[in-house]
Order: structure tokens, then C-alpha cells, then sequence
């Protein structure tokens, strides 16, 4: 029986966990048709694969590409990601998701996606059915599986507005969310510590994730606190520490709806928080360990992306725009701001600007706020305050779960059981690099896999592939095995490595050969090959 492509003398991780075996796999129509351990299989074409692993293609369990896949151009500036082994993104995470939407609310949904946003584009939809319709229409480069996010369905039931919604605006929250998980979105995201999401109570949230356990689908959450002290609980500086208290809200809410919980990108921010990690993952621990069914993600950096924004209260973000330019919440915010850096370790110069939002900004990307401020002649509160008054403009923040002298929390959320790893990674056409959008799973593969050896390369493929799909839920993906979806990784366990530095962030991985994403090689030794686009637009 002939073949359409016949990879032969790899050395297969499948996946499971199960120890490594020599194979030839036999692709026909996209899918796994053959793995086959003693007979050499025969095919129209051939792939090479001795002294090569193969794996499942790697999944991103935790991006942020949903405002750049509808572009035409996602195919460049999105190829870091399958140049280091990405063949499926699950995205519409934090909160923030593309649909649905309305005539009305498009405004209000580009202002709270500021920050994921490349640039303007026009919504082609509003359902989330017509929004993977559109997407499948026009073509991906890579899969894509899709959340929806609580605050774009906050933004198109209350506007702007803070508060709690009303029992007619809660029924209608509750029915958009069961509408587009109906539509193929795998689940529902949150993120608490960003308008709107900021502003939601936990009854709000209860009431939605009821419906989403109802569908079987998964929650997915940026928790209020990831430090061990924060604006969002009262007292301050006494009882548990926040980034604790703020997973046990989250287990909490998980255990009264009943519903799947991925707790998102589990870090540790600012070195006073460092200590806090024992407890917080002792306690996901213990919640699995009664039968709850959770799991969380992290990326495998001491360094992060976010939006400058995200470092403000809940008060300061309920009027921003006011708020930005009043004397009075700018002299409390000031008094807020030092109070929390002195009590995190953290400060200005942990704080990079990614990419400004406004042509002024741009000669800064790439520097640290305090380099800002001298050359802005300025304190360093006003400096930063001025570029935040531009808009949402993307930052890098370190001291994520130590540095490049101490990292034990980093090691011990990625060495965990219940960790998959993903990016989180903002990747837009310019700015300065995040380097997760470009070594974050040959670092795992390399660094912490076969260098340090926190865990077995099996173990290691199992959280880059089949965790995720199964956390998800993706089916025929993520697992090497006959009728599987062809989505495959072909790289050299002795040289995959991440070659990124804080100087040099967007250097491209060694050792990855090949990848394939729907049987057909898209990218072979560094370079993107493929003629066509073959993603799939998945559906729960």
C-alpha cells in the first residue's frame, strides 16, 4: 500500500509518555494512515528521519493570535511559532476573543484588544460561527482552536461599564456563552485583572461558568493576582498571601460550577513573591487530589509580555480616561505604585516597553522605563504615565518567577505534573521581541529536558502536545497514533535548543528540521516552504 509521504527511520515520542521507539509513519490524506515498527513502508514521497525524534506538532496551549489570524499577512508574522514547532495555537485567552460582536460594540471590542491588535481591521462576522467560517474561507497557516472571552461578551451586553449587570444582562451574558460554545468555541476565558474582566464579581462569574460546565467545555483564567500582595485584596499586607488567595477563589468558583479549570500562565512576579510558590502549587495539588479537574500552563522564561495597563487598580481603570490626566488619581495611583514595588522587589527597570502605540513611542521599544525617563527629562511615575496615555501599549515585565541567577519557581511550575507549556506569547509585525515567540518549546526540549534534566524528553513531548490537546480537548491531535491528524515535529534531541537573548529576543531555534501540519511539510530546517496553507479551523 503506497503512501502519499512515508517518514521513515524516526525515532517516535508519541506522545503518552511511553518510552521512545524506532518506526516509519505512512501519511494519506492528511492523517496518520500507518506506524509500522518492523516492515519499511513505501510512499510517493520520502522523509529522512534517522537520527531524528519524532513528536506530535506542539500545541500553544495559552496564545494571543486572535486579532492577527484574520490578517492576510499572519502567514509572516506568525511563522516564529511554526519555526519552532507550533502546529496548533489555542487562542482567545485572558478574557479577549474576536466574536462575537455587534454593529455597536466593534469600537468599544478594539479599544479592550488594543493590546493584541496589529493594527485596524474590519470585523467580517458577528456570530462566533461566522467567525470560524470566515477564517476557514480565507485560510491558516497553523490549527486554531477557539475561546471565548468573557470580556468581549461583557463589552457587547454592557458597554463600558463597570458594576454588576442586571438580571436581563446576566441572562444574556449566559445565553451568548452558551451560543458560541454551541458554535465551536472549546471554552470560556477570563481575565481578572483587565477591564472589563476586572470588574466582574464572582456571582457574575458563577453564573457563566454553570453554563459552561452544562456544555462540557473548559475555563481558562488570568486570576486577580499572580503577586504576593496586590490592590485586589483587603488587607494589604496581612493574612494569605494574594497570588494564594487568588487561586482558591479560582478553585473555589471551579468547585461550586462543577467546571473544567486551566488555570493560565502560573508565574510568580516580582522577587518578594518568589517564596510564595511551594504553597500555590501544593494547593492546585491538593484541589486535583480531591477530584477537582484542573491543571494549569506557564512558559519557561523569568521574563513576560503584557500591557502596560496591567499594573493599574481596579479604581484607576473604572474611568481610565479621566483618571490618567487628574492630578489627585495620579498623586494616589504614585503613592499605590511605590508602595506595591517596594513591598514585590519589583521596579521600573524591570519593565520594558515592547512596542509603543502611538509613532512618538517607537524610538523607545526596546528600553527599560528608567532609561525612558532620562531620556524624557522626566521622573520615572511620569514617564511611565505619559507612555500609558498613548493607549495600551505592550510591555515586557522580569522577575516572572526568578532571573537569570535563580530560577527554582520557574523550574518547579514546569517540572509539575499538571504544567503544559505554551507562549503567551503578543507577536505582531514590529516592536521589540518577546523571546517566547520564538524558542519557548525548543527551550523546554533543550534547557530544562535534556541540559537540566528536570524531566525525561517523553515527559517532556507529553507537555508540549498531548496535555494541552487533552486540557482543551482536541481531538485526532496532539498524539502520535493511526487516524491522528499527520501534525508532526521532526527535530535532533542533541542540538534543539533556544538561542534567544535579552539582547538578541527574536533569534530563530536550532535543531527543529522539519514541521508538518496537515501531512504536508510547511517549514524544513529554519525556513517556512509550504505553497499552501494548511491549518485547520477547529471546532469543539
Amino acid at each position: 500500500m503506497e503512501f502519499d509521504l512515508v517518514i521513515s527511520n524516526g525515532t517516535v515520542i508519541d506522545g503518552t509518555g511511553r518510552p521512545r521507539f524506532r518506526a516509519d509513519l505512512g501519511l494519506r490524506s492528511g492523517k496518520i494512515a500507518a506506524i509500522s515498527t518492523d516492515v519499511p513502508l513505501s510512499g510517493r514521497k520520502r522523509l529522512d528521519a534517522s537520527n531524528l525524534v519524532l513528536a506530535p506538532g506542539f500545541i500553544d496551549i495559552h496564545s494571543h493570535s486572535d486579532w492577527i489570524l484574520p490578517l492576510p499577512e499572519h502567514k509572516d508574522i506568525l511563522a516564529p511559532l511554526v519555526l519552532q514547532g507550533i502546529t496548533t495555537v489555542v487562542t482567545g485567552n485572558c478574557g479577549f476573543s474576536p466574536a462575537p460582536v455587534t454593529d455597536e460594540t466593534t469600537g468599544i471590542l478594539d479599544g479592550i484588544s488594543r493590546m493584541l491588535r496589529d493594527h485596524d481591521f474590519p470585523y467580517r462576522w458577528r456570530s462566533f460561527r461566522e467567525f470560524l467560517e470566515t477564517l476557514e474561507s480565507d485560510g491558516l497557516l497553523l490549527n486554531a482552536a477557539f475561546l471565548v472571552g468573557h470580556g468581549s461578551l461583557r463589552s457587547i451586553v454592557m458597554g463600558n461599564r463597570s458594576g454588576l449587570p442586571t438580571l436581563e444582562e446576566m441572562e444574556e451574558l449566559r445565553r451568548l456563552t452558551r451560543q458560541s460554545l454551541d458554535e465551536g468555541a472549546f471554552g470560556f476565558s477570563a481575565g481578572l485583572a483587565y477591564a472589563p474582566g476586572v470588574f466582574a464579581k464572582n456571582e457574575e462569574l458563577l453564573a457563566l461558568l454553570q453554563v459552561v460546565a452544562e456544555m462540557g467545555a473548559v475555563f481558562t483564567v488570568h486570576g486577580r493576582a499572580y503577586t504576593w500582595v496586590s490592590q485586589f485584596y483587603q488587607p494589604m499586607f496581612l493574612g494569605v498571601p494574594h497570588n494564594l488567595r487568588s487561586v482558591r477563589e479560582l478553585l473555589g468558583l471551579a468547585r461550586q460550577a462543577k467546571v473544567k479549570l486551566e488555570l493560565s500562565h502560573q508565574i510568580f512576579v516580582g522577587r518578594n513573591t518568589w517564596r510564595t510558590y511551594p504553597a500555590v502549587l501544593k494547593e492546585i495539588e491538593r484541589a486535583a487530589g480531591s477530584g477537582l479537574d484542573v491543571a494549569f500552563d506557564a512558559f519557561p522564561y523569568t521574563v513576560g509580555n503584557s500591557t502596560i495597563n496591567v499594573v493599574f487598580p481596579e479604581w484607576f481603570l473604572d474611568g481610565f480616561k479621566k483618571n490618567v490626566n487628574d492630578p489627585a488619581s495620579l498623586r494616589r495611583l504614585k503613592r499605590e505604585m511605590d508602595l506595591l514595588r517596594f513591598a514585590l522587589g519589583f521596579d521600573y527597570s524591570d519593565m520594558r516597553l515592547m512596542t509603543g502605540e502611538h509613532p512618538e513611542l517607537q524610538r523607545f521599544e526596546g528600553l527599560d522605563f528608567v532609561t525612558i525617563a532620562r531620556q524624557l527629562g522626566l521622573p520615572v511615575f511620569e514617564a511611565y504615565m505619559h507612555v500609558a496615555r498613548y493607549g495600551e501599549s505592550r510591555i515586557l515585565l522580569d522577575a516572572y518567577s526568578g532571573d537569570s541567577d535563580w530560577e527554582e519557581p520557574l523550574r518547579a511550575a514546569l517540572s509539575h505534573p499538571l504544567c503544559s507549556v505554551m507562549t503567551d506569547t503578543i507577536l505582531v509585525s514590529r516592536g521589540a521581541a518577546n523571546p517566547a515567540s520564538h524558542g519557548t518549546f525548543p527551550r523546554l526540549l533543550g534547557c530544562y529536558s535534556r541540559d537540566l534534566g528536570l524531566f525525561p524528553l517523553e515527559e517532556a513531548v507529553r507537555r508540549l502536545a498531548t496535555l494541552p490537546a487533552e486540557r482543551i480537548g482536541l481531538k485526532e491531535t496532539g498524539r502520535i497514533a493511526e487516524g491522528n491528524w499527520a501534525d508532526l515535529v521532526l527535530f535532533d534531541p542533541l542540538t534543539v535548543a533556544d538561542n534567544t537573548t535579552p539582547e538578541y529576543a527574536d533569534a530563530p531555534p536550532s535543531g527543529i528540521r522539519a514541521v508538518l501540519i496537515s501531512g504536508e511539510v510547511v517549514a524544513q530546517d529554519g525556513e517556512m516552504v509550504a505553497k499552501k496553507q494548511k491549518g485547520r479551523v477547529m471546532r469543539r
